[in-house]
C-alpha cells in the first residue's frame, strides 16, 4: 500500500468515525428521551428472558404469559421500593430542613465562628500583612454580623452586579427551568405507562424481535451482535450489582460511624439514616464519591469550632475510603480500565452536552466502547499489555458466571 492509498484510508476512517460521533451526539441530544421508554423496555425484556426460560422449561405454560408476569413483578418491586424510600426521605428531609433553618436563624453565631477561624488562620502571616488582613476581615465581618443570611446574600449579589442592585429578572432562568419541570410531570407519567406497556409487549414477542434483527444483518455480523449483547448486558449488569453492593456497604459504614459519634456525644444531630442514604447516593458519582459530601461537612465543622466532630468525620471518611480500596478490587474483580482523568473528562463533557444525565451517560458509553474493543467486536485501538495479559484477573470476577452466547 503506497502513501497516497494509506492517506486515503485514514481520511475515510476519520470521516466515518466523525459521522458516527456526530450521529451519536444528535441522537442523545435530540432523540434520547423520545426513545428512552423503549430502551428501558428492551433492557427489561432482555433481563426477564433467563427466568422465563427456566420457568417454561420446568412447567408447561405459555412463554408470553410468564415473561409479562416477570415484567410486572419488576415494575411493582421497583415502584414499591422507590415509594418506601421516598416516604422515608421526605419525612427525614422535613426534620433536616428544620435543623438547617435553625442554623440559618442563628446566623450571627455562625459569622462569629467563621470570623474567629479566619483570624486564627491569618495569624500565621507576617506581622504587617497580618495587621492589614485582620483589619479588613474584622471590618467586613462586623458589617455582616447583624444581618440575616438573606440580607448577606443580597449584599453579595449587589456587589457582584457592579452596585446596580438585585433584579427579579435574575430569577427568570431558574423559574423558567422550574416551570418546564412542572410541565414535564404529566409527560413523565405517560413515559412510565409507555415503558410498562412496551416492556410487556416486547417481552412477549422477544424471540420474534431478536430473529427479525438478526435477519437484517449479514451472516458474519450475527455472531458479533451476540457477542456485543453478551458483553454489554453481562458487564454492565455485573457493574450495577457490584457497585450497588459497594454503595450499600458505604451507607452502612456511614450509619455505624455517625451512630458511634452520637454515642460518644460528638455528633448531636439526628437524621442519621437520611444522611447515610444521601452520602451513599453521592458514592455513585464517578471519581468524586463520598468526599463530595463528607469533606465539606468536616471542613464546615472545623470552621465552626467543632474540632471533635471534624476529626470524627475525617476519620469516618478515611475508613470508608480505605475499605473501598480494599473491597472494590475483590467485588468488582478488577476495573473496566478507564483512567480517572478520562472518567472525569467524560463527566464534564457529558454534563456540558447533555446536562445532568450526561454525568453518567457519557462515562457509561465510554465503558461500553472499551468493553466491545477489548472483546474484539470493534477495533478502535490496540489493547495495552495489561489488558492483553491472560493472567490478569478479568473484570467482575466476583459475579462472573457462564453466559449463553445467543
Amino acid at each position: 500500500m503506497n502513501v497516497i492509498e494509506l492517506r486515503k484510508k485514514r481520511i475515510i476512517n476519520f470521516v466515518y468515525f466523525a459521522m458516527v460521533i456526530g450521529l451519536t451526539y444528535l441522537f442523545f441530544r435530540y432523540c434520547f428521551w423520545a426513545v428512552f421508554p423503549f430502551i428501558v423496555a428492551f433492557l427489561i425484556a432482555t433481563a426477564v428472558q433467563k427466568p422465563t426460560r427456566f420457568i417454561t422449561n420446568k412447567i408447561k405454560i405459555k412463554r408470553s404469559f410468564v415473561s409479562v408476569f416477570f415484567v410486572l413483578v419488576i415494575f411493582l418491586f421497583v415502584g414499591g421500593v422507590i415509594s418506601l424510600i421516598g416516604v422515608k426521605l421526605v419525612d427525614s428531609a422535613k426534620s433536616l430542613f428544620s435543623v438547617v433553618s435553625a442554623k440559618i436563624s442563628d446566623f450571627p453565631a455562625l459569622v462569629d465562628d467563621v470570623k474567629n477561624w479566619a483570624l486564627g488562620v491569618v495569624s500565621y502571616l507576617p506581622d504587617r500583612a497580618e495587621a492589614t488582613v485582620r483589619e479588613s476581615m474584622t471590618r467586613w465581618f462586623d458589617t455582616i454580623h447583624d444581618k440575616s443570611a438573606g440580607e448577606v446574600a443580597s449584599t453579595i449579589m449587589d456587589s457582584t452586579s457592579g452596585g446596580e442592585g438585585f433584579s427579579l429578572s435574575s430569577f427568570a432562568t431558574p423559574l423558567s427551568g422550574l416551570w418546564e419541570t412542572v410541565k414535564g410531570i404529566p409527560g413523565f407519567f405517560v413515559a412510565i405507562i409507555v415503558s410498562i406497556l412496551s416492556s410487556c409487549f416486547m417481552a412477549a414477542d422477544y424471540d420474534w424481535f431478536v430473529r427479525f434483527i438478526k435477519k437484517q444483518l449479514p451472516e458474519k455480523n450475527r455472531h458479533k451482535l451476540s457477542i456485543a449483547k453478551r458483553v454489554v448486558f453481562t458487564s454492565l449488569g455485573n457493574l450495577v450489582r457490584s457497585y450497588s453492593l459497594i454503595i450499600c456497604i458505604t451507607g452502612t459504614e456511614v450509619f455505624i460511624g455517625l451512630n458511634i459519634l452520637s454515642l460518644l456525644g460528638i455528633y448531636t444531630g439526628g437524621n442519621i439514616l437520611t444522611i447515610a442514604v444521601i452520602i451513599a447516593v453521592f458514592d455513585i458519582l464517578p471519581v468524586l464519591g463520598t468526599g463530595t459530601f463528607m469533606i465539606p461537612w468536616a471542613l464546615y465543622s472545623l470552621i465552626t469550632g467543632k474540632l471533635s466532630l471534624a476529626i470524627g468525620l475525617f476519620a469516618v471518611y478515611a475508613i470508608i475510603y480505605i475499605v473501598r480500596q480494599i473491597i472494590e478490587p475483590k467485588i468488582v474483580g478488577g476495573t473496566v480500565g478507564l483512567p480517572s482523568f478520562l472518567t472525569l473528562m467524560g463527566m464534564y463533557i457529558g454534563s456540558q452536552l447533555f446536562g445532568f444525565i450526561g454525568i453518567f451517560l457519557l462515562p457509561i458509553l465510554m465503558i461500553i466502547v472499551k468493553l466491545l474493543n477489548d472483546e474484539g467486536v470493534i477495533h478502535l485501538w490496540k489493547p495495552t499489555e495489561h489488558e492483553d495479559d491472560p493472567k490478569q484477573k478479568k473484570p467482575f470476577a466476583f459475579f462472573r458466571k457462564k453466559n449463553s452466547t445467543d
